[in-house]
């Protein structure tokens, strides 16, 4: 399409989170947030967007994507085996330990070669990966009854906002309110609940900001999940088709707008 006379590529970064779950409640050490850390810091973001997903992707730290309240650019993505090593150690698993892990093979981008990298990643910590990938019909029932210790999720906050990535993935999981209804890893942090209740209250945005860069800086701390990626977005149109103005990071293009020659 890029290359071709008579159509024109629109790119752009996309604010679909790509991210690995750790289930605490399934496997002792990853209630161990040292385990957790270690695990992120073993995955090679950059390596797999480059690698895997070909230079289309953007490396992510964090769920909220530049442009969002919540996103904190002081947050950069880790990756440093040895450090990994050194925090495996230090929490007393310097021998490592078994995982399952499940993902989708036609859900997300590139997402069963995305698994398969990462679980070899892991390997080089000692931590030995049972992988499994099925088609998605398969994958969210599983996912639903949280059948591995570490599973794949990718979301797109339909609010544009911060708050609902936490509010589905990270949140205390709530069957009443159904925060927490995607957390598969049954992650939970008060303080980083009470800054999202607060901000969805908070009219200044400036105040708001400030809480959900609080908030998403807990999850990093403490490696809530393994971000990955944000997919990138791309739209193919012929000459004289200006998509380039009615495109967008929701990914909703509003053809109301579209003009054709």
């Amino acid at each position: 399409v890029d290359e071709n006379e008579g159509t024109n590529l629109i790119t752009m970064p996309g604010t679909r989170i790509i991210t690995f779950q750790m289930n605490q409640n399934r496997v002792e050490a990853l209630k161990d947030a040292r385990v957790r850390k270690a695990i992120d810091y073993a995955v090679n973001n950059a390596g797999i967007v480059d690698r895997i997903m070909r230079g289309f992707g953007t490396v992510g730290a964090q769920a909220s994507p530049a442009g969002y309240l919540g996103h904190n650019a002081d947050l950069a993505p880790r990756f440093d085996v040895a450090k990994a090593k050194e925090l495996m150690a230090e929490a007393g698993y310097a021998d490592g330990f078994e995982l399952t892990m499940m993902a989708p093979n036609n859900r997300y981008v590139n997402d069963d070669k995305i698994a398969q990298a990462v679980a070899s990643m892991l390997a080089k910590i000692n931590i030995k990966v049972d992988l499994q990938t099925m088609p998605k019909a398969q994958y969210w029932p599983a996912f639903d009854e949280r059948a591995a210790d570490m599973m794949m999720i990718g979301w797109h906050s339909d609010t544009e906002d911060s708050a609902n990535f936490h509010q589905f993935l990270s949140h205390c999981f709530n069957e009443e309110t159904g925060n927490g209804q995607y957390n598969s890893g049954n992650y939970c942090n008060e303080e980083a609940d009470m800054l999202m209740a607060k901000a969805n209250s908070e009219t200044d945005p400036e105040k708001r900001a400030e809480m959900l860069q609080q908030m998403e800086t807990i999850l990093y701390n403490e490696a809530a999940f393994i971000p990955l990626h944000w997919q990138n977005l791309a739209w193919g149109a012929r000459k004289g088709v200006h998509a380039e103005s009615i495109v967008n990071a929701l990914n909703f293009p509003y053809f109301g707008d579209l003009v054709v020659d």
